[in-house]
């Protein structure tokens, strides 16, 4: 038996050894080669798989386009890198107000230029993931600056949309010159003027962005601002994300001294309107809002001020709107727009300016009394509000108002005999009726 196995050992050994000699061994190790590629690209591909789909949390499979250029926006937005940090929205878990560095960028304004090197950067999506809206006034002199400015920001999944309204100058030229390279920019003109409330909503209600930005032509976008706001808004679900706003000379910018932040993040509506009410500027081009939230926010004022024949302040009525139906707010520790002082920044004689802002005041406070009953006594404590807050920020120009005296006074009068307001607040309402009724008489 023993004999047995030792031979059939042997033999298998020998055969085994002949066997050998007839495999082609560089054959084989090419197919173990291909094999490990084919393993080590799939083990890629369903990481990378994964990575994309948490970064285009709440978008449709149909909206991500797989080119090189949209894969490379879509991981530059992570939403991760942003963090709640003493209550306040933190890009990369550390704020960013280093002046210097902002002050540099600044500067860079007068060199500002365009180009259209990268033909992928002008391509326009069809959800583009932010809309800005710049209205427009014989400003033909600022559109290569504000364009380049936000040319230069990273995120290139946008709608830029010119209002136009009804410019007398190069205005029309200048922006088609750009429109034939940047297929995002959508560009419409008013048939007459009707201001820029007027303009403004009509770019809203002919945006297509998920967030809107509402930015003035002589201005300057900085520091990537459009995808850190829209990374913090799409993180934690805001209506809502403000960051900070510098104003002065682009040689010497400072920060907005308006700016009094005391939150982060807000999650309902109470307290948003609460902290606008008490700290928050009123200024739109440092805000980046939900469309959907402007949309609630016109039909909320009513849609009749919308259509050029009410002249009023622009920030103030749309912000007005926006603070009663935003749900969420959050406060980015981030520097994202220069307001520029200019000896001109207007086109309008200034006491044309202070009755308009004056004339929003009283239009809305009426408007949004009128509204109220008896039963809504949280809104009418929030129209004495808004009415003070207005009064404060507005009340020390009562001295070159130059019309809209009876209109005014009709609607202090409707709140002074109103039973909805206590003694106090009376009392407030009467001292700017006695205001007015002085600048009157002057005036006669």
């Amino acid at each position: 038996m023993k004999k047995n196995r030792r031979l059939l050992g042997k033999y298998k050994k020998k055969n085994f050894k002949r066997k050998s000699k007839n495999i082609n061994w560089p054959k084989v190790l090419m197919i173990l080669v291909i094999i490990l590629i084919t393993l080590i690209f799939s083990i890629y591909s369903i990481f990378f798989s994964r990575k994309n789909t948490k970064i285009t949390n709440g978008q449709n499979s149909s909206d991500y386009i797989m080119t090189e250029k949209l894969i490379w926006n879509q991981t530059f937005i992570d939403y991760n890198k942003v963090d709640i940090k003493f209550g306040r929205l933190i890009w990369n878990n550390q704020s960013s107000l280093n002046y210097t560095n902002i002050k540099e960028e600044a500067r860079e304004y007068y060199q500002l230029e365009y180009s259209f090197e990268n033909k992928d950067d002008f391509v326009k999506r069809e959800k583009p993931k932010i809309t800005i809206i710049i209205t427009l006034y014989n400003q033909e002199k600022y559109i290569r600056k504000i364009y380049a400015s936000i040319q230069k920001q990273k995120l290139k999944d946008i709608e830029i949309i010119f209002v136009d309204d009804a410019s007398e100058d190069n205005t029309t030229k200048k922006i088609e010159s750009l429109m034939e390279k940047d297929k995002r920019i959508v560009y419409l003109k008013n048939d007459i003027n009707r201001k820029a409330l007027y303009s403004r909503y009509r770019g809203i209600l002919n945006s297509t962005g998920e967030y809107i930005l509402v930015i003035d032509p002589d201005d300057l976008l900085m520091n990537n601002i459009l995808i850190k706001a829209y990374g913090a808004a799409k993180k934690y679900n805001l209506d809502i994300v403000q960051f900070y706003m510098m104003i002065g000379s682009p040689t010497n910018p400072r920060l907005w001294s308006e700016l009094k932040y005391k939150s982060g993040i807000l999650k309902n509506n109470s307290e948003v309107r609460n902290i606008f009410y008490n700290c928050i500027s009123r200024n739109l081009p440092d805000k980046l809002v939900k469309r959907e939230i402007y949309i609630k926010s016109i039909k909320f004022i009513g849609e009749e001020f919308m259509n050029g024949d009410y002249h009023f302040n622009d920030d103030d009525t749309s912000f007005f709107g926006l603070i009663h139906v935003a749900e969420s707010y959050g406060f980015l520790e981030e520097i994202g727009y220069l307001y520029i002082l200019r000896s001109k920044k207007s086109n309008k004689p200034n006491n044309e300016i202070i009755n308009e802002n004056f004339n929003s005041i009283f239009t809305i406070m009426r408007y949004f009394y009128l509204r109220s009953d008896n039963n809504e006594i949280d809104k009418i404590n929030t129209a004495f509000k808004y009415f003070k807050k207005s009064v404060l920020n507005y009340g020390k120009y009562i001295s070159e108002m130059t019309k809209g005296f009876d209109f005014a006074l009709d609607v202090l009068n409707l709140y002074l005999n109103s039973t909805y307001f206590n003694s106090t607040q009376k009392s407030y309402i009467n001292d700017f009726k006695l205001k007015v009724i002085e600048r009157q008489t002057q005036l006669k």
